[in-house]
């Protein structure tokens, strides 16, 4: 049995991780600032640890195979540095732990322009004003990422509802990225996947709707 520690575990996306781990049969640990914002459930441990706290993420790794991170600020708009600095840590964690991989939940906004579509083409320019913050923020992390010694993916998501979740999406490298929304748990099944796909190693993925 794999045993992941995700971070974000309170978030949409993170919770529905959570729950498809488990049905998945996976030892999860979920990695928390505030444990008492986790909702207790069984084959799931909960540990303090916070993305600014280097030693808290050193201690939480311990003995995992993996680490999916889909933490995020709660205001987009006012992000600072949280998604750098934070990455930097858990990249530093995973690393003295000796982490085999780390999926880390990025967003299209990142996307280089060939990879999407005309609609999407329009639409990432006024996003990347509008979250300017988080748009520089993310760059930072992701080249931290690319840059570690770690067995990393990058899945560069779309927007994400509370839709019905179909089982189903499409990702891989250079994918076209179409504007639209799909549903956080197909989101959460695509970084779950992408643990034990080889072939993602070291690689950027686009996913969106099937």
């Amino acid at each position: 049995m794999k045993r992941i520690a995700i971070i974000g575990a309170t978030g949409s996306t993170g919770k529905e991780l959570v729950r498809l781990a488990l049905e998945g049969n996976y030892n999860v640990t979920v990695v928390a600032r505030n444990p008492a914002q986790v909702k207790p459930q069984n084959n799931v441990s909960i540990i303090k640890g916070d993305v600014t706290d280097l030693d808290s993420l050193i201690k939480a790794f311990n003995n995992m195979d993996a680490v999916i991170s889909c933490f995020g600020p709660s205001q987009h708009r006012k992000v600072g540095t949280l998604m750098s600095e934070g990455t930097i840590n858990i990249i530093k964690a995973i690393e003295i732990n000796n982490v085999n991989r780390f999926i880390f939940m990025s967003g299209f906004v990142q996307a280089d322009y060939n990879e999407l579509s005309i609609v999407a083409r329009l639409v990432t320019p006024i996003f990347r004003i509008i979250y300017h913050q988080s748009f520089h923020d993310k760059n930072i992390a992701e080249a931290a990422i690319q840059n570690s010694k770690t067995d990393w993916t990058i899945v560069r998501a779309p927007g994400l509802n509370h839709s019905q979740p179909t089982g189903k999406y499409k990702a891989g490298i250079k994918k076209k990225i179409y504007f639209g929304f799909m549903s956080f748990a197909d989101c959460a099944q695509c970084l779950l996947d992408a643990v034990d796909e080889k072939l993602w190693i070291k690689q950027i993925i686009n996913v969106g709707k099937e």
